[in-house]
């Protein structure tokens, strides 16, 4: 009796499974069907009729969520395409395929932002894929959406892939734009020389030397603090050959005064001192008045 009672058990169970494999497989042929037709409104409806019949299979989601992409609901289809890659992780590789395809399609038709979302899901679902020149589309989106820790790291990538492209000009700017944001002055300084380097007569020449130069003059008042002083000389003396912002200039000159009067190097401080004077004869303002402090101080004193 208990044997016969475990073999009926055994057919049932085998049934069950049958009809449910049975059930999945009729669910998503005719899903991909209606798919294929281009019919993404019908393939949506048949996606949320199975999983409310509880066939919520990996294939089920990757086809709700192609169908949405492909209905320009990209959010969505996004979320889909997770729940699909959460189910079976192998799909992932064609989710991204999927993506690339559509990315493309928008690329070619003037659809760069989103061509440049697509593109970023389809890295972030399979991080193996390879964009080559749309880097530079993917580092755009994340700059603007200020995400500088991505955004700085595809704008690496894009560069030292495609190093004499025009789009890298812009995207050195940016990258060390990102770098800066990031906390990392000293690689936003190397990636502006190399900018500067690579295109002396580009674009984006003039605000890369304003950027730079503020970087330098940024570094130099953290070494004047470490009492640093001959990095402080040279960190200003590279800033002041980047730069003719009348701001700048003063609070650099200032600044090397500082430095060399900490130095005991009294004749170049008063030198330093002197020469904001004489750049703003007749003007006021808080620099200059203190120059002109410091040069009465070195006078009464003896030191000029």
């Amino acid at each position: 009796m208990t044997r016969w009672c475990a073999a009926v058990c055994l057919v049932v169970i085998t049934v069950w499974l049958s009809a449910g494999c049975s059930a999945e497989r009729k669910a998503v042929r005719e899903i991909e069907a209606t798919f294929t037709r281009g019919e993404y409104r019908e393939t949506v409806a048949l996606c949320r009729h199975a999983i409310r019949r509880n066939l919520d299979f990996a294939k089920v989601y990757y086809y709700y969520g192609a169908s949405l992409v492909s209905m320009n609901r990209d959010y969505e289809g996004f979320r889909q395409f997770d729940l699909s890659v959460a189910r079976d992780p192998s799909l992932a590789k064609e989710v991204a395929e999927f993506l690339l395809r559509e990315a493309r399609e928008d690329f070619r038709n003037s659809r760069r932002h989103r061509a440049a979302g697509r593109f970023r899901k389809a890295v972030e679902t399979d991080p193996n894929k390879q964009l080559g020149e749309f880097e530079f589309l993917v580092a755009d989106l994340y700059f603007e959406e200020k995400q500088f820790v991505p955004a700085a790291a595809f704008y690496h990538s894009a560069i030292t892939a495609n190093p004499d492209t025009s789009a890298s000009r812009a995207a050195y700017v940016n990258l060390a734009a990102a770098q800066m944001h990031n906390g990392s002055n000293s690689a936003a300084r190397q990636t502006l020389v190399e900018l500067l380097a690579r295109f002396p007569r580009g674009p984006h020449r003039v605000e890369a030397r304003w950027r730079l130069a503020s970087l330098a003059f940024d570094e130099a008042e953290k070494q004047f603090v470490l009492g640093n002083y001959e990095s402080v000389v040279e960190l200003l003396e590279e800033m002041m050959e980047n730069t003719t912002n009348h701001g700048l200039m003063q609070k650099a000159r200032f600044l090397l005064g500082e430095t060399y009067e900490a130095m005991g190097e009294f004749k170049d401080a008063y030198a330093a001192y002197r020469g904001i004077i004489q750049d703003d004869r007749g003007a006021s303002g808080s620099i200059v008045e203190r120059a002109r402090e410091k040069v009465r101080s070195f006078r009464e004193a003896g030191l000029n």
